[in-house]
């Protein structure tokens, strides 16, 4: 065998040994309006007053309808869609975290859902390895940039109201906020997070909330966990990132947006 493929075969077999220690673990900034305080004034119309009756007495959606919103095979190319394994899902009992205020943080990070919503729905969205650039690639960065491979959990929750779901959203922001400096974290594995950052939200949904988590894991491995999380009404949608070539490699990575567009559509 040459060089080329000595190489291809080495970076092959690392990137698909660090995804599968990052599928284990996998959790798998802020954007949008804040939260605000609604005063009632005490001659509302009764026309508002029946809309707003209305609108507190729909129900939230069930695991099932959830399960319907989530992405599919079909809704995306270059992605492998899937529901979570069982040793891939976590619930808030699972984890472990070394500081209170970092909870809802790290829960995003494990793929857990914020706050205490009506229902959830989770997928398993990876990128695939291109065999074809690969084969091409002619350089070391070629070959880096061939082996770009991402691992998202994405998960959707129902709340009983808006409310719920903005007061979920708003501990998230202040957890990065008081986070930043980092901490601990374990439930599949352990994770020191040695800093947690804002990122730029993209324009989904109401609102919607970005943060990246530095992360050293078991081996020493380190790369960044990125995530983003937007609300449609009483519904929040969470992304949780890694990379598993940028774990080897330490190169920067772009958060995969595509599944946020299409997630959104779904919610309509």
């Amino acid at each position: 065998m040459n060089r080329s493929g000595i190489r291809r075969s080495r970076f092959r077999a690392g990137a698909l040994a660090a995804s599968a220690l990052v599928s284990v673990a996998v959790l798998t900034g802020c954007g949008g309006s804040g939260d605000g305080d609604f005063a009632v004034d005490a001659s509302v119309s009764p026309s508002a007053a029946q809309t707003s009756a209305a609108a507190s007495a729909v129900k939230p959606l069930t695991a099932a309808q959830l399960d319907k919103l989530s992405l599919a095979a079909s809704d995306l190319k270059g992605f492998d869609v899937r529901k979570p394994a069982a040793y891939e899902r976590f619930t808030k009992d699972d984890l472990r975290t070394g500081e209170a205020d970092c909870a809802p943080v790290s829960q995003v990070m494990w793929g857990v859902a914020l706050g205490d919503p009506a229902a959830t729905a989770q997928r398993r969205v990876d990128s695939g390895l291109d065999d074809t650039a690969i084969d091409a690639a002619e350089s070391a960065e070629e070959l880096d940039a061939a082996f770009t491979v991402t691992s998202t959990t994405v998960s959707l929750a129902s709340y009983d109201n808006e409310d719920q779901a903005k007061t979920a959203l708003k501990s998230l922001r202040s957890s990065i906020a008081a986070c930043d400096g980092g901490f601990q974290s374990s439930a599949g594995g352990t994770q020191d997070v040695g800093k947690v950052s804002t990122a730029t939200a993209p324009d989904a949904g109401d609102e919607a909330v970005a943060f990246t988590a530095t992360v050293s894991g078991d081996g020493g491995l380190l790369g960044p966990t990125k995530a983003v999380i937007f609300r449609r009404g009483s519904i929040l949608a969470q992304f949780s990132t890694v990379n598993s070539a940028a774990v080897v490699s330490g190169d920067a990575w772009d958060f995969p947006t595509v599944l946020v567009e299409t997630q959104e559509t779904k919610l309509g």
